[in-house]
């Protein structure tokens, strides 16, 4: 039995390990990542997706690199450089080797203020089709003390014709209903390889469960590009997902976040708000549009409609920028994401439709489970009269619950002494979306 301890240690080493490669759509340090991920699960499949192929408006990029990278002045002084900050040339950037003013440079320039000692996170150059042009970032406080002058700019990138990959675990349960635990695994390190690294060590512990009820997916992708081209290859796996589970900045943050789903997500976001209240988290709810926003917008785009719930730590004031290391990365945090997901699954699994097997109501003090009204009045209200009268065989114990105002697994106990004694049948919940 692997303890908390040895969990926590096994994420955080993945973390170090992973975050110095440079991860961005398609690009060798992403091709590594994935050699990483199939190490550590065996069972994952690498899907392969050639530049240039089609994904309805979309086309996989070509790989890309940055080998050189630097600026100088005119008196030779380095400003900045890849050496000191990869991020300091913006990943798709064209090569450029020349000579400009501060004023040519700043419409090639990103900095951000708000955390002005660091370098920014710059991608517009691998999502904007029409954007074929060099850039760079430094940090705001650095740009600002650069005196008027010409500085030097190179920048040498090699191109790739590699495949764009995705990485899939699929652990089969019972029923082919589908959650995917998602996490795109480009960019940074809170951002957002701490939720791919929770995605793997909630995958190792699925896998020590024994039989599953459900069938669970983990997908590890670049984002926005992979869910796309996964979903366009795997129709049948995409027709039998009834929801996502997303996971984003969960190593540090200012709270707990339970981002809500677009449309049908209500027993995700119940089971996940019942989970983060079973491990003692504080958390607050928002929108679908609130937040951070990653691959359950693929999902619930209206052709799919399939519904995204996430768990997120937001606001995260190191965001897209050079502060975004495992040196931020809280461990605490990265156990506490895990118990959460791992109730999640738990109270996923355990959900059922109850139906009573007989005509007449049981004989509740027979079984020691009948509350007396004067004594424990709250008790009787909620297990005895919303619980009991509310089986309808529809309802499963989730909905039961919120209808009671109780917690999922004190009313999961005390129905599963009545289906003990056969008085009632464990209908499988129904997942399907819409």
């Amino acid at each position: 039995m692997e303890t908390p301890e040895f969990r926590r240690e096994r994420m955080m080493r993945l973390l170090r390990e992973i975050s110095p490669l440079q991860r961005m759509i398609n690009s060798p340090g992403l091709d590594r990542t994935f050699e990483i991920v199939r190490r550590e699960l065996p069972g994952t499949v690498i899907h392969e997706y050639p530049v240039g192929l089609a994904c309805g408006d979309w086309e996989v990029p070509r790989g890309w690199s940055v080998t050189t990278g630097e600026m100088r002045s005119e008196a030779g002084e380095l400003v900045a450089s890849i050496a000191e900050c990869p991020l300091f040339v913006a990943p798709y950037s064209e090569p450029v080797d020349g000579w400009f003013t501060k004023e040519e440079i700043r419409p090639h320039l990103r900095t951000r203020p708000d955390r002005p000692d660091a370098f920014a996170l710059e991608h517009r150059n691998a999502y904007n089709h029409a954007l074929n042009d060099w850039g760079v970032t430094l940090p705001h406080n650095r740009w600002e003390a650069l005196p008027e002058g010409r500085y030097h700019v190179r920048i040498e990138v090699a191109w790739h014709h590699t495949s764009m990959k995705v990485a899939e675990l699929v652990i089969p349960g019972r029923r082919r209903e589908t959650v995917c635990v998602c996490g795109h695994i480009d960019e940074l390190c809170n951002d957002d390889l701490s939720g791919c690294i929770l995605a793997m060590e909630m995958m190792q512990g699925l896998l020590q469960r024994g039989t599953l009820e459900l069938t669970w997916q983990m997908l590890l992708v670049p984002e926005m590009f992979g869910p796309m081209y996964f979903m366009q290859a795997n129709p049948g796996r995409i027709a039998d997902t009834v929801g996502m589970l997303n996971l984003e900045t969960v190593g540090a943050g200012e709270q707990w976040c339970l981002k809500r789903a677009l449309r049908h997500g209500e027993r995700f976001e119940r089971l996940l708000a019942g989970a983060l209240r079973e491990q003692g988290a504080s958390y607050r709810e928002l929108s679908f549009f609130e937040g951070y926003g990653n691959d359950e917008r693929v999902y619930a785009w209206p052709t799919f409609d399939i519904p995204g719930v996430a768990l997120q730590r937001f606001p995260f004031e190191r965001y897209h920028t050079s502060e975004d290391t495992p040196e931020g990365i809280d461990p605490a945090l990265m156990l506490e994401a895990l118990a959460v997901c791992e109730s999640f699954a738990d109270l996923a699994e355990r959900d059922y439709r109850p139906r009573w097997t007989g005509l007449f109501q049981p004989w509740l003090t027979k079984r020691g489970l009948y509350f007396d009204n004067a004594e424990r009045p709250e008790d009787f209200q909620k297990f005895n009269n919303l619980v009991l009268f509310n089986i309808d065989g529809e309802r499963s114990v989730s909905e039961l619950a919120e209808l009671a105002g109780l917690e999922f697994r004190p009313t999961w106990e005390y129905l599963e002494r009545f289906a003990q004694d056969g008085l009632l049948e464990k209908r499988p919940a129904t997942w399907a979306r819409g």
